[in-house]
């Protein structure tokens, strides 16, 4: 373990692959009856919300009803007994999380839980809500939320499979996760980290990728304490643009990062070349990714996985624990 790792970040990080491969293993069994829905919505926060993020934007152009995540109290409006609402909560007590729980069952709605403990658990455990409480076993050694996006993806996946949303095989899965192994071995992470360290982090990427892109943005923030933003494409070319140059401490402490795929559509993979052609007049400096995984399935997770070990990266040039979190702690002692 590294003497800057006092919780493990690392050794989690490392096995990232197995805590999908677990999580998934073990909802895709769970026993679930959901008979009917005509749209979907995955009510979670942080990590638990980045998973259900990752699905949305990776599925959806095969999705046959509408999956939104919801990252605030309650429910939208337009939810009813039709709904199919997914709890997702890591630590099982996430506030927001169980206030959407709440409300839907109010409305009606059909709920399953997905959690590893905490108040969704009981409910789970009482009858109260059908779920699956999902034991990470030895994958996630600090028991964080932020060391463990495989555990949230792989048991949201599992459930969303095994009721039918997607259809996802174990043998998809499992393959990607077996090539993120071997990509992760030669994918200079650390290298790239260098070239960010001392500087604000903007990322690039496109559809499908967007919600992996938020989900790497996020491990930045949270395993590397490092302000970091995200843009996705076309919409950054209508946006940013004409803002790269002012005001001038932007100019000198941004670095760029982008993301590329043989999946993004053509015209985005124009629309980067052009940028970075505008970049290179402005004197801006960016770094380019090429995402190496053979499926969509793969890439979404390769740039999700990137992005926490960035952080983790940065944590170590700071020579600073990424684990600890004492702001979130007197965050969360006001609040209570």
């Amino acid at each position: 373990m590294n003497n800057h790792d006092s919780l493990g970040i690392g050794t989690a990080l490392e096995l990232f692959p197995e805590q999908i491969k677990n999580s998934f293993s073990q909802a895709v069994n769970c026993k679930l009856k959901i008979e009917y829905y005509d749209a979907v919505v995955v009510s979670g926060m942080g990590g638990s919300s980045n998973a259900g993020k990752i699905i949305a934007g990776l599925y959806e152009d095969t999705l046959q009803v509408p999956l939104i995540v919801q990252n605030d109290y309650g429910l939208p409006a337009w939810v009813n007994k039709d709904t199919l609402v997914v709890a997702n909560t890591y630590s099982g007590n996430t506030e927001e999380t169980l206030s959407g729980l709440e409300e839907a069952k109010k409305v009606g709605a059909k709920v399953l839980g997905i959690t590893t403990g905490g108040k969704a658990a009981e409910m789970i455990k009482s009858g109260e809500i059908q779920g699956c409480i999902i034991d990470p076993k030895d994958t996630n050694p600090p028991g964080y939320p932020k060391s463990g996006l495989g555990v949230s993806f792989g048991a949201l996946l599992g459930v969303l499979v095994r009721v039918g949303v997607l259809g996802t095989t174990q043998n998809e899965l499992f393959s990607s996760l077996n090539e993120l192994s071997e990509i992760r071995k030669s994918w200079g992470v650390k290298e790239v980290a260098k070239n960010l360290y001392g500087y604000l982090p903007v990322l690039f990427g496109g559809s499908p990728f967007v919600g992996a892109l938020n989900a790497g943005r996020n491990a930045i923030c949270e395993i590397g304490r490092t302000y970091t933003q995200f843009y996705d494409f076309p919409e950054v070319n209508h946006v940013l643009i004409e803002a790269l140059g002012k005001p001038l401490v932007a100019r000198e402490k941004n670095r760029y990062l982008f993301f590329e795929s043989k999946f993004n559509h053509e015209r985005v993979k124009l629309r980067y070349k052009i940028t970075k052609q505008i970049f290179d007049k402005q004197g801006l400096i960016y770094s380019v990714y090429q995402l190496q995984a053979g499926k969509a399935l793969g890439q979404a997770l390769e740039i999700a996985h990137y992005g926490a070990w960035l952080g983790y990266h940065l944590s170590m040039l700071e020579n600073t624990d990424p684990g600890p979190e004492p702001w979130i702690l007197e965050l969360k002692s006001k609040l209570s």
